[in-house]
């Protein structure tokens, strides 16, 4: 089976993107992962969700290896106190 995993699912593209590729694909066929796990988050229930903090490289291929990921697609980004300041 294809193995998807998201870094960056509870942003507005990841939390969008996690929830079609598992009506698509089947919900255990996407792994999402974002920094922080929050309460009551349906892209988090809804199927298998790992804790990753991106730059912690041997995590991620814990979880890549664990799950038998085929496929990363990278959505995690930094914030820019900027950005949060001035969008």
């Amino acid at each position: 089976m294809h193995k998807v995993m998201v870094t960056g699912c509870l942003g507005q593209i990841g939390s969008e993107l996690v929830t079609q590729l598992r009506a698509q694909n089947g919900v255990d066929s996407v792994i999402a992962t974002d920094i922080r796990r929050p309460d009551h988050n349906e892209t988090v229930e809804s199927g298998p969700f790992e804790v990753l903090d991106v730059t912690d490289y041997d995590r991620m291929l814990k979880i890549a290896t664990d799950y038998q990921v085929d496929t990363l697609i990278h959505l995690a980004a930094l914030l820019s106190a900027v950005a949060e300041e001035r969008p």
